[in-house]
């Protein structure tokens, strides 16, 4: 079946996931989950898409979720919202409630329902790690948590589903700095989890073309 990224020009702070992910340790240090036993079925990234992704919660009301700057914060030029697309991946920052908050999003979706079933989404680097969220589908095995490979080389430990949304489950992400290092200068991200039904691999590959300028372009702005 087709993917394509779906991208919309508001914004949304990740309230839900806030909550869901307050408790969850730094996954690139957990063990690693299982890994999938069956070839993993390849889903190619989609092309760009004009518009920007929007986020994968909708609601104003975390501003926790993004990376917060101290009260009253500004976004260059005294905008009230920026929204850039790099490549593949899209730059969005707002101020909320005096608060700046960014994300860097990339989502494919299923261009016949109109359905978003995949997001990555990572906010600006911070204290040398990169902290963020990817959505997956409904139907994996969550106990056995998902695995990342980038240019088809392992990369981190594995992750663990951390809660399901409406929108799917989620999959909290920490990337210290030798890792953004590597996906700058990389070509493809593949995500990967079992499917609950058959046991086969169901996998998503996350361009990385535009990442390294959207990557600096966010931890500019949220210095």
């Amino acid at each position: 079946m087709p993917r394509h990224h779906f991208r919309n020009v508001s914004f949304a702070v990740l309230a839900l996931v806030a909550g869901a992910l307050a408790a969850a340790p730094a996954l690139m240090a957990q063990e690693a989950p299982a890994a999938p036993q069956q070839r993993p079925v390849s889903r190619p990234a989609a092309k760009p898409a004009a518009k920007p992704t929007q986020p994968i919660a909708q609601n104003q009301a975390a501003p926790s979720v993004g990376q917060p700057a101290a009260q009253n914060a500004t976004l260059p030029n005294g905008a009230s919202a920026i929204n850039e697309t790099y490549g593949d991946w899209t730059v969005d920052c707002r101020i909320n409630n005096g608060q700046r908050l960014c994300v860097l999003i990339q989502s494919q979706g299923n261009s016949q329902t109109g359905q978003r079933v995949f997001a990555i989404e990572l906010r600006s680097p911070k204290d040398g790690r990169t902290e963020g969220t990817i959505l997956m589908p409904f139907g994996m095995k969550l106990e056995n948590g998902a695995v990342l490979r980038l240019d088809d080389k392992d990369l981190g430990q594995g992750l663990r589903f951390s809660t399901c949304l409406a929108q799917g489950c989620l999959l909290p992400v920490s990337f210290p700095t030798v890792a953004t290092d590597a996906l700058k200068t990389g070509k493809a991200l593949t995500v990967a989890a079992l499917n609950l039904s058959n046991n086969e691999a169901v996998s998503f590959n996350v361009s990385l073309n535009g990442f390294a300028a959207a990557f600096e372009r966010i931890a500019q702005i949220d210095k």
